[in-house]
């Protein structure tokens, strides 16, 4: 029995709603690497919304992934438009960096406004090149746009370590701070909806190691389920993945209370835990293989790790399948054995079926 190959949007949505699909979607997460595929670097790219959309057309290209995302140094994009202020590396293939906090005490959060996507610093132009991929490709795959969560924006506007000290010793400004990013974070992801593109929430500075299970709950859950996913779903977005990368298997009851409708489990969390969970929750997830492996290949270490991943999640609904962030150097090879990991599995499910109906 022939398989019916649906198109890339068919796939994730298909795969989103908990339905089977034809094959499990491919969604590596490839940021400043978009730039290698394009001979630039990071600073240049992140910095022209041709280069962006070069860089894009270009992985889709190289990699068939089944979704894109119009995002380089997503960390830094909402923070810069609200005042702070980036270095850039024209001379190395290095990420860009925010060069001090903007936030120092809480009073400086009354001279906070919040950004304008349309018009402060590089907002418009992830903007410009999500929305001409969105109108040429929309039918057929999910254009994504980078979003910073509210954490991970908090954290860049006050400085790292300040932040997470505020939360136990300053909790109001740290509730405040986190508030006002959760308006800023959902304001973007509108704009991305405006132009067809689909917003996807980056917050890996709300990972247990960087902020305590008890943060999370009581400061972090309430702006997505009160603030950030109600907006979204409310200026249209329909699937809204949140990705906290490193080990977040202790807050996995609580990734689900945000009401985020897909979740990462990151290389080193307990896949076994995230099925269980998100099966009885009916939560999609996705599923990376270690990035540090995808560097470094081989290429069939890799494949071989991908199938381990595959074969585990054999009848999970609403699964995915990536990668960490590719380093900007990562072989294309490496990241392809994935993919092909994810075609021969599909092809062994498709002749196992024939085989039962003869």
């Amino acid at each position: 029995m022939a398989v019916v190959e649906l198109s890339k949007r068919e796939r994730v949505e298909r795969t989103c709603r908990l339905e089977t699909a034809d094959r499990v979607p491919f969604v590596p997460a490839i940021y400043e690497h978009k730039a290698a595929l394009i001979g630039r670097s990071p600073s240049e790219v992140c910095r022209s919304s041709e280069l962006l959309y070069q860089s894009l057309r270009r992985e889709l290209a190289v990699y068939d992934p089944d979704m894109l995302v119009a995002g380089i140094d997503v960390y830094n994009v909402e923070a810069e438009a609200i005042g702070c202020r980036v270095v850039y590396f024209d001379d190395s293939n290095d990420c860009p960096a925010i060069v001090e906090p903007l936030v120092v005490r809480p009073s400086d959060l009354d001279r906070l406004r919040l950004p304008e996507p349309e018009a402060d610093g590089r907002m418009p132009l992830y903007l410009e090149a999500a929305g001409a991929l969105a109108r040429e490709l929309g039918g057929q795959m999910i254009i994504r746009g980078a979003v910073t969560g509210p954490c991970s924006m908090a954290a860049q506007l006050a400085g790292g370590e300040a932040f997470l000290l505020a939360t136990v010793e300053e909790p109001e400004f740290a509730r405040r701070l986190l508030e006002f990013c959760a308006q800023a974070a959902a304001r973007f992801g509108a704009a991305f909806l405006r132009r067809g593109a689909e917003p996807i929430i980056f917050d890996s500075r709300a990972t247990p190691r960087l902020a305590s299970p008890r943060v999370f709950r009581e400061m972090i859950v309430p702006v997505y389920r009160d603030l950030v996913v109600p907006q979204l779903k409310e200026a249209g977005a329909r699937i809204i993945p949140l990705i906290i990368g490193g080990n977040t298997t202790a807050v996995i009851d609580d990734l689900i209370e945000t009401g985020a409708t897909q979740l990462l489990c990151d290389h080193g969390a307990s896949l076994e835990r995230f099925r269980e969970k998100c099966a009885a929750a009916r939560v999609p997830f996705r599923a990376n293989v270690d990035p540090v492996l995808v560097n470094r290949g081989p290429a069939d270490a890799v494949y071989r790790e991908a199938l381990r991943i595959l074969d585990a999640c054999r009848d999970q609904p609403g699964f995915l399948l990536g990668c960490g962030v590719v380093a900007y150097d990562t072989p294309p090879e490496h990241v392809l054995a994935i993919r092909r990991a994810i075609e021969d599995r599909a092809a062994d499910s498709a002749d196992s079926a024939d085989r039962s109906l003869r």
